[in-house]
C-alpha cells in the first residue's frame, strides 16, 4: 500500500474549530479520507493519519508528503520509523510527484462549492461530497470506482434509479462491459496529462554545473534562473548541487545546463586560496626616503 499524504487550508472556520484538513489518498484504489483538524502542527498530523488511516486500514508500506514542517518534523518520522513505514518527500517546488493526492484536492473542493450555500458549513457537507468522490467511475480506471477497487463491489447509493424490481439479465458480466462501452461514448474521456514527456536538456547528463529555476513568486525584472551550481550527484529525476553553503536536491525539469568557461572553475579553486599567504619571489629591494621617494643609485654604484 502506497499511501499519499498533504493538507489543504485555511478553509472558512467552523463551529467546532476546524479550519485545516489532513487529505490521503491510497496511490492504487485511489480510496480518499480526510481528516479535518484545528491546526497543521505535527502532532496534530500525525495522530490525523494514525486515526484516519492507520487505525482503519493499517499501516501502509510507503507514505509520500511534501516537505512541509509537520511532515518533516522529528514526531511526524518517528511515528514512521516505529510502524515501519518508508517515507518519501518530494523535492521542493515540484508538486507532481506527489500528484495523486494534489489533483484529487481539484475535485474535492468544486465538490465543496457545489453544495455550499449562505447557511452552510463544509463540515456539513463533507461526509456526502466523500460519498460522492468514493462512488464516483474513474475514467483512467476502465470507470472502476475507488469504492469497487476497495470493497470489491459498487456502493448503493441514495436515491439510486434502480429498484428490486428490475429485469433479469442472462449475463451481467457482458452487459456491464456494453454499459460500460456506451457510456464512454457518451462523455469524452479525459485526457491524461501524467504520461506526457518532459522536455529534458540533452546535455545536463554530462554537464558540471547547471542554472535552477526559480519557482516562487518573483518581484519584477528578477531573472527566473539563478546560479551555477556545481553538480554532485545525479540521476534520472533528481541532481544534487551545491548551494552557496548548502546541499540540496532538485527534480531535474528544474534545471538547465551552464556552459561555462575554464576560467570560472579556476576562479572557484582560487576562493580557497588563503589571501595571507606569501610566495618565495625574489624580488629586488627598493630603498626609499622618509617622504617615500625611491632611492636611485647611480650605474657605477649599482653592483657595490
Amino acid at each position: 500500500m502506497h499511501l499519499h499524504v498533504d493538507l489543504i487550508g485555511p478553509l472558512p472556520v467552523t463551529e467546532q474549530g476546524y479550519r485545516y484538513c489532513v487529505t490521503m489518498i491510497d496511490r492504487r484504489t485511489r480510496w480518499p479520507e480526510i481528516y479535518p483538524v484545528t491546526d497543521m502542527t505535527a502532532e496534530t498530523v500525525a495522530r490525523a493519519v494514525y486515526e484516519g488511516w492507520i487505525c482503519r486500514f493499517g499501516c501502509p508500506v510507503k507514505i509520500t508528503t511534501d516537505q512541509g514542517r509537520q511532515f518533516e518534523s522529528e514526531l511526524f518520522t518517528d511515528l514512521m520509523k516505529i510502524l515501519g513505514i518508508c517515507k518519501t518527500r518530494t523535492s521542493p517546488y515540484h508538486p507532481q510527484a506527489n500528484g495523486k493526492i494534489e489533483r484529487w484536492h481539484r475535485s474535492l473542493k468544486t465538490a465543496l462549492m457545489a453544495r455550499l450555500n449562505d447557511n452552510v458549513s463544509w463540515f456539513t457537507e463533507l461526509p456526502t461530497v466523500m460519498l460522492g468522490l468514493r462512488a464516483a467511475c474513474q475514467a483512467d480506471s476502465d470507470f472502476i470506482s475507488a469504492a469497487e477497487f476497495t470493497l470489491g463491489h459498487c456502493l448503493r447509493l441514495p436515491g439510486e434509479f434502480y429498484n428490486d424490481n428490475y429485469t433479469k439479465i442472462d449475463n451481467p458480466q457482458a452487459y456491464i462491459i456494453r454499459l460500460r462501452d456506451i457510456v464512454s461514448k457518451i462523455k469524452p474521456k479525459s485526457g491524461d496529462f501524467s504520461n506526457k514527456n518532459m522536455f529534458v536538456h540533452a546535455d545536463l547528463s554530462s554537464c558540471s554545473h547547471v542554472f535552477l529555476r526559480i519557482d516562487a513568486v518573483r518581484k519584477p525584472l528578477v531573472p527566473p534562473y539563478c546560479g551555477p551550481y556545481k553538480v554532485l550527484e545525479r540521476n534520472k529525476k533528481n541532481f544534487k548541487i551545491a548551494m552557496d553553503n548548502r546541499i540540496s536536491y532538485v527534480s531535474i525539469d528544474r534545471l538547465k545546463p551552464a556552459y561555462i568557461l575554464e576560467e570560472f572553475d579556476n576562479d572557484e579553486k582560487n576562493k580557497n586560496l588563503n589571501q595571507h599567504q606569501h610566495f618565495n619571489v625574489n624580488l629586488p629591494l627598493i630603498k626609499t626616503t622618509r617622504s617615500g621617494r625611491s632611492v636611485r643609485q647611480p650605474v657605477r654604484f649599482a653592483n657595490v
